[in-house]
């Protein structure tokens, strides 16, 4: 499966991307790094596409949806993203020792 730009006819204005193509780019953004291009483009047609933004929006939540339950059928910890900070971790177990 190609996973390029090039699944369309190339438009006359190198950077404009039709909903296709954009929402295309939005999926693979979270399963690799971009090129250049190809986030440029992107986010060009999201400035203007509420539709192709709200589609972002819905796939990331999604995709959180999915790591969360895969986390808890694994019994894995949660993403480094989700861990607390050390200083975070002090300010609740003083918290705590002061309530004891």
């Amino acid at each position: 499966m190609k996973t390029s730009l090039d699944l369309e006819k190339p438009s006359k204005t190198p950077l404009r991307l039709s909903c296709k193509q954009a929402a295309l780019l939005v999926s693979l953004s979270f399963e690799r790094r971009l090129s250049f291009r190809e986030c440029v483009s992107m986010r060009l047609h999201l400035v203007w596409c509420r539709t192709c933004t709200f589609y972002g929006r819905q796939i990331k939540a999604l995709r959180a949806i999915f790591i969360r339950h895969e986390e808890f059928l694994h019994g894995t910890p949660p993403a480094s993203d989700e861990k607390l900070t050390d200083t975070a971790k002090k300010r609740i177990q003083d918290g705590i020792d002061r309530a004891l």
